[in-house]
């Protein structure tokens, strides 16, 4: 039995090589690099085959770039060539060295060149999340100086280097755990064409033992993860050393043969490695072959060293990125909560409009009605509906409380103003009354029987005029009640603002002033022209909030989606009077899910909860007004999302 040790963390001698792909080829040609090569027209006397990559084509200089490693990094220079050198579309500046990434694509006037290197990336790149090397030692051996080795076993060495940077590259590109161990076990099967099985072993929490997670034969059958039977010795070994082991002929190895599963599956050869970051074993990869017992030699061990690697930075990825969306859920969840408590009358709104908007998009996405097979919703974009849903009214931060609380057309104060008024009113016409009888007795001397007949008179005319008053003032707060549809706000108002009653100074003075009449004519809701301003002016506050998050490319719609739950596709909303198409779908089912929970919550103080039933007949008259999008809507009416917890 041999063992390996540790996959190696620091990374092995510095491979590279240029992928030049040529137009019309089947395959790139590919070029391994030392310290320096040139790229050119023609070949150099001066210069040995493998330090001259040869492009033939007329529109490349004769000498048009040079790479030269510096350290453990490649550099890239333009020699000053007629038609430039690009790198990533930027062209070079003549003497400019310019360092390269894996991945850097290069354009040498007509010719496409990709650099690949498996290293470190150096000090003053730009840095990512995690970066891992592999350890190409057993690679690289086959071009240190002195070695002989004719063009097919250079050729070899270098496929098996490019499988390997496609490894790096594929794994680096997954964002999730099912699709990591697909493409796990597709490089497997093409790395080894002598496995016959292969493992991927997790573990679920850091004290656990690993799990199977994937386990796969050749011919694609796919093993019960449930009744897969695996050496518990040659698991606990490596996960336990966190050392990789290979095992040739199986059977006649003293450690392993005596193992009942090794017997039971005739496992002849096998190779498990651990999935190692920072130390911490987070499970293994096992291969294992049950016809050839020498089908894995060493070298295929440092392979799939290679492959675990990856694997274990992408794992390692997968809980920061993990990390990194409960951070971002907590502060957007935080940022709710606090706008919220600004107006506990809406408590709950934004959480509801969020629920609501995922699942609706959910069913638009499943949905099999003709005019909405083609939008298709994916997993990102479902989180930006969901985080823009729970942002949108963000801006309402900026409003005047005394605004974003208010209950009726007329705020607290100014109602308890007016009643004063009318008080203050009924007062004046009592003294004016009783003055005015007071001055006839004087003058003419009343006698007691017409003294009580004119003072019967005068509190017969006071009792009309008060009786009158409380007329007004129970017009005034029917008045003030807001109401969900456009209705009459002057009704019964007319009367009042031609009464006119005489204070203390003799000076006429209105019972109404034309800011009070203003805002209880109002035909809809409780606000004030002014004051719906400054509502509205929350949906522009909220996108000048949103756009300053540096927003990764996955969320990068949730200001524009948020900022538009008030658009309507007649052109009527704001603040921008979107038509049609200008509006998203994402916006489109914002819109629906906002105006729904805006009709039915119990919770809001100038109205009442409406039934389900009657909300639906509402948003579905502006749908038939062209306001809406139909199509959507029936789907929120079909699917029924508002149910759900």
């Amino acid at each position: 039995m041999e063992h390996a040790g540790k996959a190696n963390q620091a990374g092995g001698t510095v491979m590279a090589y240029l992928e030049v792909i040529n137009d019309g080829a089947a395959n790139p040609t590919l070029f391994p690099l030392h310290d320096e090569v040139v790229i050119g027209r023609e070949p150099q006397d001066s210069l040995g085959t493998d330090r001259f990559l040869c492009i033939p084509e007329h529109t490349i200089s004769r000498r048009h770039a040079r790479i030269r490693r510096k350290g453990s990094t490649f550099f890239v220079e333009d020699l000053h060539s007629f038609n430039g050198t690009f790198v990533l579309g930027t062209r070079l500046e003549p003497g400019d060295w310019h360092p390269l990434r894996d991945g850097d694509e290069l354009t040498v006037s007509s010719a496409q060149i990709v650099f690949h290197s498996l290293m470190e990336p150096a000090a003053d790149s730009q840095p990512t999340i995690i970066t891992k090397s592999v350890d190409a030692t057993i690679y690289a051996k086959g071009f240190e100086a002195g070695t002989d080795l004719d063009s097919s076993d250079v050729q070899q060495t270098v496929r098996k280097l490019h499988a390997m940077a496609q490894v790096g590259i594929a794994l680096g590109a997954v964002t999730d755990r099912a699709t990591l161990t697909e493409k796990i076990m597709n490089f497997i099967f093409e790395l080894f064409p002598l496995a016959d099985r292969a493992f991927v072993l997790l573990k679920k929490s850091p004290g656990e033992a690993p799990t199977p997670v994937a386990a796969r034969r050749r011919d694609g059958t796919v093993e019960d993860l449930a009744h897969v039977r695996m050496s518990h010795t040659i698991v606990d070994e490596v996960v336990n050393n966190k050392q990789s082991i290979l095992s040739v002929d199986t059977l006649s190895d003293r450690h392993f043969g005596v193992q009942e599963s090794i017997v039971d599956q005739a496992i002849r050869s096998v190779m498990c490695v651990p999935l190692l970051m920072e130390g911490e074993c987070l499970g293994l990869i096992q291969v294992d072959a049950s016809s050839n017992p020498y089908a894995f030699k060493e070298a295929d061990l440092e392979v799939l060293t290679g492959v675990c690697a990856e694997t274990a930075v992408a794992l390692k990825n997968f809980q920061l990125y993990s990390d990194i969306e409960r951070l971002l859920d907590g502060f957007v969840r935080a940022s709710v909560q606090a706008i919220e408590e600004r107006d506990p009358a809406t408590a709950g709104h934004s959480f509801r409009v969020a629920n609501y908007a995922e699942g609706l998009a959910m069913a638009v996405d499943h949905t099999d009605r003709a005019d909405l097979r083609r939008v298709k919703f994916s997993k990102d974009q479902l989180r930006e509906i969901r985080y823009a849903a729970l942002l949108h009214d963000f801006g309402k931060v900026g409003v005047r409380e005394h605004v974003l609380r208010k209950e009726k057309k007329l705020h607290h104060a100014e109602m308890r103003m007016l009643e004063h008024r009318f008080k203050h009113a009924q007062v004046c016409l009592e003294r004016q009354a009783y003055r005015k009888l007071a001055e006839t007795h004087a003058q003419h001397e009343l006698s007691m029987a017409a003294f009580r007949f004119e003072k019967q008179k005068i509190e017969t005319t006071l009792c009309e005029e008060c009786t009158r008053l409380k007329q007004f003032m129970e017009a005034i707060r029917q008045a003030n009640e807001p109401t969900i549809s456009h209705a009459d706000g002057m009704s019964g108002l007319h009367e009042i603002t031609q009464y006119m009653y005489r204070d203390a100074d003799d000076a006429e003075m209105p019972l109404l002033e034309d800011l009070e009449l203003s805002a209880l004519s109002v035909s809809r809701g409780c606000l004030t022209p002014d004051e719906r301003r400054q509502i509205e002016s929350h949906v522009a506050d909220s996108y000048s909030f949103l756009v300053l998050i540096p927003w990764t490319r996955d969320l990068a719609s949730v200001p524009t989606i948020a900022h538009g739950h008030h658009e309507k596709l007649d052109g009527s909303g704001y603040p921008m009077g979107l038509q049609g198409n200008e509006i998203s779908y994402q916006t489109r089912i914002l819109t629906i899910c906002d105006i729904y929970d805006a009709l039915t919550a119990g919770d809001r103080p100038y109205k009442k909860a409406l039934p389900a039933e009657h909300a639906l007949d509402l948003i579905d008259k502006e749908c038939r007004a062209g306001k809406l999008d139909a199509r959507v809507f029936n789907v929120f009416v079909e699917s029924k999302v508002w149910l759900s917890p």
